[in-house]
């Protein structure tokens, strides 16, 4: 029988957005793939005090921050290992409502499941990402209702950046970084509508092309209290469908693109649209990344999937991933109603969760192959 997570009682917390789950152990076990014994030998060697059901079983209550520090506790033990230098990883279609945002946020909540740090960056004005991971970019502060400031969106990726006369101020990123599932869960620079002040900046910035690139590379290689990167294993921007010169230098920045593809006709021509961008980028600059289309709401025996995946297969075969999203209730109603991650709302998931472990598993293959590192068949992981 499947483990649904177990609310909280309802309070008087008007300032949060979204009520997080509470898990049992066995869905727990199931989002870090291991026995129901490893869970608990974890939590005693970490001496994690946990909340315990009301009811007359005495349950031990699990939140998402409590499994992301298991995660984290595994790897410094060394259960779990990662080798590969630290990655820049943009997802991005060129067109909307493939499941790009969705799939951003269940690579992240994967990879930190697996131990790794990852900072989750949203780039969508919309802020979509951020809302998915229980912000609203709306948010403003009430002083008839007091709202806890941890919760407002108050600054975004472009204030990282020093760009006269738009953005002249850079804020310190520990600022700026929002923790949705604690320290040890992925990290979040939250968007909303003024980051629409970087892409001003940008166009009236010196060697637009690279303000980003330059920006990681300094947080990464050359770390200071006001930027400091170098503690991340894989900086995952989720770019908004669009042709921007934030969208282009993003792109120029990363090392990887994960290209959602919708299994209709519409979301294959915006791969087309893609890949003639990145030659462009090659051509122009010299530099572009290497790019992975994976097909989502992929649905069995029906005669349209199946014609679009002869071609995907026909003319992109060498950038086609092994693995897919099919289509499920959860993938859909966490695409439309951004809701939370699936990996978080519906552990227990018998398609949605198994498709998106998979499809982590062999992103982690292909970034390590990208960035040179020698890689195991595992992809560096022990899930023992």
């Amino acid at each position: 029988m499947t483990e649904s997570p177990i609310q909280e009682p309802a309070e008087e917390r008007y300032f949060e957005l979204i009520e997080q789950p509470k898990y049992l152990i066995g869905s727990v076990a199931k989002m870090l793939r291991v026995n129901d014994h490893v869970v608990r030998d974890s939590i005693n060697l970490m001496g994690l005090e946990l909340q315990r059901d009301e009811s007359r079983r005495k349950a031990r209550l699990f939140s998402a921050e409590n499994v992301f520090d298991i995660a984290n506790f595994r790897r410094k033990r060394g259960l779990l290992s990662w080798d590969s230098p630290p990655a820049t990883v943009v997802v991005y279609s060129a067109k909307g409502g493939v499941g790009k945002t969705t799939l951003a946020a269940e690579l992240a909540v994967q990879w930190g499941f697996r131990g790794l740090r990852v900072l989750a960056i949203d780039l969508d004005t919309q802020g979509n990402l951020t809302q998915m991971m229980g912000y609203d970019p709306e948010l403003e502060q009430d002083e008839e209702m007091p709202i806890d400031s941890r919760q407002l969106v108050e600054y975004n990726f472009g204030s990282l950046f020093t760009i006269p006369p738009v953005l002249p101020n850079p804020k310190p990123l520990a600022d700026v970084l929002k923790m949705p599932y604690g320290a040890n869960g992925p990290h979040l620079i939250p968007s909303d509508v003024t980051l629409a002040n970087l892409e001003d900046a940008l166009l009236n910035a010196q060697v637009r092309d690279f303000q980003v690139l330059r920006l990681l590379q300094r947080g990464l290689t050359k770390p200071t209290l006001q930027l400091d990167l170098s503690h991340y294993d894989i900086i995952l921007f989720d770019a908004p469908p669009s042709t921007s010169m934030l969208t282009n230098t993003t792109l120029l920045a990363s090392d990887l693109c994960i290209s959602p593809v919708a299994l209709d006709a519409l979301s294959f021509k915006g791969l087309s649209i893609l890949g003639g961008r990145l030659i462009n980028m090659r051509e122009q600059v010299g530099r572009a990344p290497a790019v992975v289309a994976v097909p989502t709401f992929h649905r069995e025996h029906r005669r349209r999937v199946t014609k679009v995946m002869e071609r995907l297969n026909t003319y992109y075969g060498d950038i086609l991933s092994q693995n897919m999203v099919r289509e499920t209730e959860e993938f859909k109603r966490s695409n439309v109603d951004v809701e939370m991650p699936i990996s978080l709302a519906f552990p227990g998931s018998k398609t949605a969760v198994p498709d998106l472990q998979n499809l982590a598993d062999e992103m982690l293959l292909r970034i390590k192959s990208i960035m040179g590192a020698t890689s195991r068949e595992t992809g560096g992981f022990d899930h023992a």
